[in-house]
């Protein structure tokens, strides 16, 4: 399960938006809002208090590189892991952008083989990520075989880090680290998100209503 439900996640959100169903940016900023809540629930209630109880006095040095390997991966891909992709019409494959969601989306593979709850907030993560991805894909003038190829590979990232995780035995002595790394991800990754689900530093009923929800489902999973 930890293989296939985040690949299918952005095979459906760019089937939804290749099919022309995904046109609401109402309702995407909602989805947004709504995986961000859930990813830093998922990740405050489950990860941290297993990271805190196993490791030592240096984790949390670990969870504070994983912020500033966020904070840099930004300087490619420009925010898009929180909503942000910006790629003109008739524009060539945006590399930059790619490597840094790709990266990103391969970090947080590796511990949702042993997580279950943060796969699911991941999954949930990745479908508006891959809706807006596909939507700035499908702007470029690349041919539409480029444009497939380059969605599957993006599926296939999150996967692979999780195959490596549970395939390379010199990894197991790391796993809390790795935990710890991926938590600093997550968490500045979602609280960006939920920051700038506030238009003019003010949330609306249907924003406020989904984020509670979403934090509500990411404790009822821990």
């Amino acid at each position: 399960m930890s293989f296939i439900l985040p690949f299918l996640s952005v095979v459906i959100g760019a089937i939804l938006v290749a099919a022309g169903l995904a046109n609401s940016q109402i309702r995407l900023r909602l989805l947004l809002a709504f995986s961000g809540a859930f990813l830093l629930s998922t990740t405050v209630s489950a990860l941290l208090p297993e990271v805190f109880i196993h490791g030592n006095e240096n984790i949390s040095y670990w969870i504070l590189a994983g912020i500033v390997i966020q904070i840099v991966l930004e300087n490619f891909s420009k925010g898009a892991e929180h909503g942000h992709i910006h790629v003109h019409n008739n524009s060539k494959l945006p590399w930059a952008l790619l490597f840094g969601l790709s990266l990103h989306a391969f970090i947080e593979g590796f511990p949702i083989h042993h997580h279950s709850e943060l796969m699911w907030a991941i999954v949930v993560h990745k479908l508006p990520i891959a809706m807006l991805l596909t939507a700035a894909l499908w702007r470029t003038n690349v041919s539409k075989f480029t444009k497939v190829a380059t969605v599957i590979a993006f599926a296939a990232m999150t996967p692979f880090g999780s195959y490596l995780n549970v395939s390379v035995s010199a990894l197991n002595p790391y796993m809390l680290e790795i935990t710890a790394l991926v938590i600093g991800v997550m968490l500045h990754i979602s609280t960006t998100i939920l920051f700038e689900s506030a238009e003019n530093h003010k949330f609306n009923s249907s924003k406020i209503t989904v984020i509670l929800i979403g934090l509500a489902l990411g404790a009822m999973l821990s």
